[in-house]
């Protein structure tokens, strides 16, 4: 077997419990004789270098940026893309590998998953495999994080997204995947719970204890418990328990809310306990100096108010100490209460208190013997020959049973009413009004392309200009264009027009000043005629003529396609079924959010839409343009219009909607969730000097144009 691995975090980068896994992991797999190859971000790298560990490992570190996504995609988006990139790289290179796995966090196989749901030949085949650890859409919520603020909006997304796309989700615990199931519908997803293995170390002999000694090994963090067992044992304290409380980890985490430190937050609040020695911050310490740490302790309290598998659980507990852990996380399927460890639950009061005393009180026979069967326990339950047995002929299974999906696995699709294509001719539509100076370079993308067969359609919206006439005269000539004359009645109105003339079942808008990649129409129309729940097709966007700057689209789905436009909507390729029964252009919103309506309403009728990830459209950006002469005040118009006219649409997600506007700010200002955006607002002057000038303006019509193209 050829497994190959994706992680943010392989020794020496570790950061946590992904980087113990993929190590297990990586060891468990290579003593079965299996071919393991690990794929690792490093910037110490100029583009990617393959280096083979001790433990049988192929590691191959990329640098994030090495196809020179930055301009464009914010670090976790470029992330996503270098992976998928040097995946499909490596794959050009040695051939490709029986299976994939990938973590969750940070959504590393968002765009992977794209390129093999939208057909790409290097990885449409290969099963991909998500590890779920600890997304940051759920984490980030008990932390406080803003999760509405770009990026980490957009990297929640991402996450959601490829984990509904992945072939099969593995997950250490139940708990996991209930916690998951409110954010992200997995219900019909293949899902099983495997452990996470875990290769016992050789420990020194274990010292006596020291009565009483309570440890906390861990980052201070709002998602680990930290302010609810602070809360325990201030209480506690208060009430004359003398024994302190050891916290050993980072306390660097800010908590957003009060943009302070952890540490600070403690030190701050708890300053009359750590003066007094109850509460003692120790740090990072030295990782020689964990175990002989732990060894020493009575207990180990694990708090967390959401956790999926805690290593430090399993590490304590094959030291055969006794952890007193909360039922709210996976932690609860590890200890056996009363046996192998201890539970307590944060929804019922004193619960903490009570079963602490308990743990404080037990005679050392006691401890021993819940301490052995703490060993026992993790032997049971992530000896890597245990998950071998249990890991392996799920992979089998997956890899011979392979298939290619036949329906698009969105995160959001309405029902919808089915379109027929059974043709094969594509209708290329070409909304023309004076644009004699650019319509040959665009109908000649359009003839280069590699689809075939295909029409152009020339809709000629009451041109005025002679030299565009003169070029008119010369398309009708033209073999395989057909030339529309029709009186000036708007891009709407041109383009529904082109609509109902084409001959095609299958559908595209072009700009008379746009031009397209040759191979755009065959990939998209690949995809449309793969899935029955596709209806139109984008792809990435190269700006040129005034700037060469790149825009990456993205799959338009809510909350996010009702905030902005995120999609190349002037140069789509339908179903045309499809766009005729909810696509049309309206003319109320033409001033340029016309074919953003259009998305919208498609969308709201359940007829969803793909992005290809390559830069396959040519958008020409010139001062003239009627985009560029937009004003704040259409803009306003139009998004209160599009939100009225789908109002029913938009209500089904007016809590996200409300919560991106606040976080990121008016729709038009932004284009791209990957990064961050910072809005400002500034009140108008509205002083006694401002006052008069401005009735003075309002008199005079020459002040009143003026002070009007200056306003635009």
């Amino acid at each position: 077997m050829n497994y190959w691995l994706l992680t943010t975090e392989y020794p020496p980068f570790h950061g946590g419990g992904i980087s113990t896994y993929c190590y297990h992991t990586a060891c468990m797999l290579a003593k079965q004789q299996i071919a393991i190859t690990t794929f690792v971000p490093d910037d110490n790298v100029s583009d990617y270098k393959i280096m083979n560990t001790p433990e049988g490992n192929r590691i191959i570190h990329f640098n994030t940026n090495r196809s020179k996504t930055a301009d464009y995609l914010g670090y976790t988006a470029r992330l996503s893309y270098e992976f998928a990139s040097i995946v499909q790289h490596i794959i050009q290179q040695e051939g490709k590998p029986d299976i994939i796995e990938a973590q969750d966090y940070l959504g590393i196989a968002y765009y992977l998953l794209h390129f093999k749901h939208l057909l790409y030949p290097a990885v449409k085949d290969i099963p991909v495999v998500i590890t779920l650890h600890s997304p940051a859409f759920l984490y980030l919520e008990y932390n406080r994080v803003p999760t509405y603020r770009f990026p980490d909006f957009h990297t929640g997304e991402m996450e959601k997204e490829a984990i509904k796309m992945a072939d099969w989700l593995i997950s250490p615990t139940e708990y996991l995947i209930e916690a998951i199931q409110p954010y992200v519908d997995i219900s019909g997803r293949k899902k099983v719970v495997i452990r996470n293995p875990y290769i016992v170390p050789d420990h020194k002999p274990a010292p006596a204890i020291d009565r009483n000694k309570i440890i906390y090994y861990g980052k201070l963090s709002p998602q680990k418990g930290s302010f609810e067992l602070l809360s325990y044992f201030k209480k506690l304290w208060d009430s004359g328990f003398t024994h302190p409380l050891h916290v050993i980890g980072g306390t660097d985490i800010v908590f957003h809310p009060e943009q302070l430190t952890m540490g600070q937050i403690a030190q701050k609040k708890y300053e009359k306990y750590i003066s007094n020695g109850l509460l003692r911050l120790h740090g990072k310490i030295k990782p020689s100096a964990i175990e002989s740490e732990l060894h020493s302790a009575h207990v180990i309290v694990v708090p967390s108010i959401v956790d999926n598998l805690p290593y430090v659980v399993i590490e304590a507990m094959a030291l055969g100490k006794v952890v007193l852990a909360s039922v709210q996380g996976g932690q609860r399927e590890m200890i056996d209460h009363g046996v192998s460890g201890f539970l307590f639950d944060h929804t019922i009061a004193g619960d903490f208190e009570e079963k602490l005393q308990l743990v404080l009180s037990l005679p050392d026979e006691k401890i021993a013997a819940i301490g052995h069967a703490a060993k026992e326990k993790v032997a049971a339950l992530y000896d890597p020959a245990v998950i071998t047995r249990q890991k392996l002929p799920l992979l089998n299974e997956i890899i011979q049973s392979k298939h290619t999906a036949t329906s698009f696995p969105f995160l959001y699709q309405n029902e919808f009413k089915p379109v027929t294509c059974n043709g094969e001719l594509l209708s290329v539509v070409i909304p023309y009004y004076n644009m004699g100076k650019y319509i040959m370079e665009c109908v000649q993308s359009v003839k280069a392309a590699t689809y075939s067969p295909l029409e152009i359609l020339i809709i000629n919206d009451g041109s005025t200009e002679p030299e565009s006439l003169a070029v008119l005269k010369q398309l009708e000539q033209t073999s395989g264009i057909k030339v529309f004359h029709k009186p000036n009645e708007g891009l709407a109105d041109t383009r529904n027009y082109g609509a109902q003339k084409a001959t095609g079942d299958w559908l595209a808008f072009l700009d008379a000043d746009d031009m397209v990649a040759p191979d755009y129409y065959e990939k998209a129309l690949q995809v449309l005629k793969h899935y029955p729940n596709v209806f139109f097709v984008g792809s990435f966007v190269q700006y040129f003529g005034d700037t060469n700057r790149k825009w990456a689209t993205y799959t338009p789905q809510p909350p996010y396609t009702l905030v902005h436009n995120p999609v190349n909507s002037s140069g789509l390729v339908y179903k045309k079924g499809a766009f005729l029964e909810a696509g049309l252009n309206d003319k109320k919103v033409d001033y340029g959010l016309e074919d953003y309506e259009s998305v919208v309403h498609l969308i709201s009728k359940g007829y969803n839409g793909v992005v290809l990830p390559e830069f396959l459209f040519l958008y020409r950006v010139r001062g003239d343009s009627m985009i560029r002469k937009i004003t704040r005040e259409k803009l306003l118009y139009s998004y209160k219009y599009i939100a009225e006219k789908h109002s029913p649409y938009y209500t089904t997600f007016a809590t996200q909607i409300n919560n991106l506007l606040n976080a990121n700010g008016p729709g038009f200002l932004f284009d791209n969730p990957s990064f961050a955006v910072t809005v400002v607002t500034n009140p108008e002057n509205n002083s006694w000097l401002f006052r008069k000038l401005k009735a003075l303006v309002k008199k005079n019509k020459t002040l009143k144009k003026i002070a009007l193209s200056l306003k635009k």
